[in-house]
């Protein structure tokens, strides 16, 4: 792919950070942060919720995932968001020895 000069003008602090963070450089991180938005800008996600009436608390729901080439739908039964937890007990390894699987991580996308 052919390669034009290109000149904007950025926030320093996050100009420093991608050149900090990438081997390649900043142009490599804004590439690849175009290319990640323009993959996923036709995404659109939509929840709904499948409480019963005994149970209000909006911890059940399903969630519709549309892409362009396929659609996922998942059914969630908890959703509960903890603030104060040991940092250790989440973790790669401690994940991995729990049987978590990894299944997204945006640095194989977005290099650094």
């Amino acid at each position: 792919m052919a390669r034009i000069k290109f000149t904007t003008t950025l926030d320093e602090n996050l100009l420093a950070l991608a050149k900090e963070k990438s081997c390649h450089g900043a142009n490599e991180i804004i590439e690849q942060a175009l290319r990640f938005y323009f993959r996923n800008a036709s995404v659109t996600v939509w929840e709904k919720s499948i409480n019963t009436e005994d149970d209000n608390n909006d911890k059940h729901f399903q969630k519709l995932i549309l892409r362009s080439n396929r659609l996922v739908l998942e059914t969630v039964q908890d959703r509960t968001t903890i603030k104060k937890y040991d940092k250790e007990s989440v973790c790669p390894k401690s994940l991995k020895l729990g049987g978590w699987s990894k299944v997204w991580d945006i640095s194989k996308i977005m290099p650094h």
